[in-house]
């Protein structure tokens, strides 16, 4: 598994890990772990899920495959030395949702909880948003920054992960029944114009993690990290600094 820390790594510092979305890697945060750090004087881990960017690959994404991905971080948290800290997560789209899972199933090893995107059930949109990809790669246009985060793989990993999203079986998927079981605070973002999502997923983290809170960033689709990364960055700060 490939991982690096945003900004160096001190032993007495908090950590916040973030966790890239469902065709992202280490990449796609660019120069916000960095940043994200110093603003807060914090280690900020990321890593490449296994399939991804530079970690082993893999050749299938199984049914509920996000909740697969919830017991592999605790391994790396404990390999890194970790394993007596509470974390903070940062989590993108599917990263969002593993983070909401984890911060269920281990809530004492979790201090405070961003979402970005997140999917907390399987819209119409969302599928509708991946069909448009797999559209384009059919064409033989797959967006260049795949393969700029993927290689080799990132025709095989749109592939395999396109078709796991658009099963029936995973239309059904839902996982609103998780969220109470989240103690840490939690902040939702959305961006306004998200192609991939509606805000009904936000509305239905405030109803299901008691003390959680959001914000709808204007003018922004599905990753306000990047396409407003000041405001983003601001916006998390304020918010991990009240938890640290």
């Amino acid at each position: 598994m490939y991982y690096e820390w945003g900004n160096g790594f001190d032993p007495s510092r908090p950590t916040a890990v973030l966790l890239h979305d469902g065709l992202g890697a280490v990449g796609s945060w660019r120069g916000l772990p960095a940043r994200l750090s110093e603003n807060l004087n914090i280690n900020t881990l990321v890593y490449d899920r296994f399939g991804y960017g530079r970690s082993q690959a893999r050749t299938a994404f199984p049914d509920r495959f996000m909740e697969g991905e919830v017991p592999v971080l605790p391994g790396l948290l404990d390999h890194l030395g970790l394993d007596q800290d509470r974390v903070h997560l940062v989590g993108h789209s599917d990263g969002g949702s593993i983070a909401l899972l984890f911060a269920g199933r281990y809530p004492d090893r979790v201090g405070a909880v961003v979402t970005e995107a997140a999917h907390v059930f399987v819209e119409e949109k969302t599928q509708a948003g991946i069909r448009d990809l797999v559209t384009l790669q059919s064409q033989g246009r797959t967006p260049g920054w795949l393969h700029k985060l993927h290689g080799e793989r990132a025709e095989s990993l749109l592939t395999l992960w396109s078709e796991r999203w658009l099963t029936d079986l995973h239309a059904g998927w839902d996982i609103r029944s998780h969220l109470p079981a989240v103690r840490a605070p939690v902040l939702a973002v959305q961006g306004e114009e998200d192609e991939f999502g509606t805000q009904a997923q936000v509305d239905s983290i405030l109803q299901g993690v008691a003390g959680s809170s959001s914000w709808i960033a204007p003018q922004c689709g599905h990753t306000p990290h990047a396409q407003a990364e000041d405001a983003f960055l601001e916006k998390v700060s304020v918010f991990l600094q009240a938890h640290l």
